[in-house]
């Protein structure tokens, strides 16, 4: 079956009202399609580490993708977080490993491994978590980045382990995904450029014997007629040109070759049937802006072109915010059974 995720920004910038956030997590957990929620990372956002379990607690179906980058706490003490925080989510945690694109963010929480370095560091971040979950006698790692001794945790993961989601386009995301992501997560993408990158990391996943599940990221607009949907969609790129750069995600020193890659699309405004590059183009390359645009079905027969390729979820949100929206539910409740 597909499932749906969506993005969320607990607490929204300057905000210090906990209550708006909890109003935002209980409404996405009333939601009968959003199957997890991904929770982000930022040097500058709220911490997550604190959100996350804040809403779980608030909560009964929530399930987070929490966001974490490998450096900002030592690989031990990372496993044994995300296994305590798995019990208390009832094993409806997973986690997204993020390397990092800019080196301006990393530095800010004093992090200057050169980007040549981060996949390496994380390899070896990811060695460590994961033995630490499922060690059953007590262990020594001595490694390039970390030394550990005596390594062990008395609360084990629910699940076993936590589910690791990542992703990136260069050749080291490609293969530090292949060793070890449970699900590779996809920025929007045509068609065709999203089937040669399904290809590639299944073919980098097989050299390590193991399977691998996909995600595409998309904001939709919807209406009742093409026109309708693309009112809309040219509304929110009216309100984001207009807001003087709020929405922005990326910068000139974010040079990670997904970001590239989606600015290279926007030579075109318009792939595929419905595939919109014009958010992409304004907001330099940030990986949740590529868009589809039309009619129910139109929308639904493009996700069923997706989902043939090897897509087995999708991240959606819309708007300017790239955020959830109840008006997508019932779309996606009818995405879900015609997908099934």
């Amino acid at each position: 079956m597909v499932e749906f995720f969506t993005g969320l920004q607990p607490l929204e910038t300057g905000e210090t009202d906990p209550d708006r956030m909890l109003a935002r997590v209980r409404e996405l957990d009333r939601s009968a399609v959003v199957d997890r929620v991904l929770v982000g990372y930022s040097s500058t956002w709220p911490h997550n580490h604190a959100t996350a379990p804040f809403a779980l607690a608030a909560s009964e179906k929530f399930a987070p993708i929490v966001a974490h980058r490998p450096g900002v706490m030592p690989p031990v003490a990372a496993a044994r977080y995300f296994a305590t925080l798995d019990v208390l989510a009832r094993g409806r945690l997973a986690i997204n490993v993020v390397v990092g694109g800019s080196d301006k963010d990393l530095r800010r929480e004093s992090d200057a491994l050169p980007k040549s370095e981060r996949y390496r560091r994380a390899t070896e971040y990811l060695d460590v978590v994961r033995r630490t979950w499922t060690s059953t006698e007590p262990f020594d790692h001595h490694g390039e980045y970390y030394t550990a001794e005596a390594v062990k945790i008395l609360t084990k993961p629910v699940q076993g382990q936590v589910p690791i989601f990542m992703g990136g386009e260069s050749d080291d995301a490609v293969e530090f995904g292949a060793r070890h992501a449970d699900l590779y997560m996809l920025w929007g993408e045509p068609f065709a450029g999203t089937k040669e990158r399904i290809d590639r990391v299944r073919e980098a996943a097989a050299r390590h014997d193991r399977d691998m599940r996909f995600s595409l990221s998309l904001r939709l607009f919807l209406g009742d007629t093409d026109d309708d949907a693309w009112a809309l969609a040219r509304s929110v790129e009216r309100q984001i040109a207009e807001a003087s750069g709020k929405f922005l995600r990326s910068s000139s020193a974010d040079t990670s070759v997904g970001r590239q890659r989606a600015l290279a699309l926007t030579d075109e405004e318009l792939h595929d049937d419905c595939f919109w590059t014009g958010l992409t183009k304004l907001l330099g390359g940030f990986a949740n802006s590529q868009a589809l645009v039309g009619t129910e079905e139109r929308i639904l027969n493009t996700l069923g072109t997706y989902r043939d390729l090897g897509i087995g979820a999708f991240l959606v949100t819309t708007g300017a915010e790239a955020s959830w929206d109840p008006a997508l539910e019932d779309f996606l409740a009818r995405a879900k059974k015609e997908l099934a």
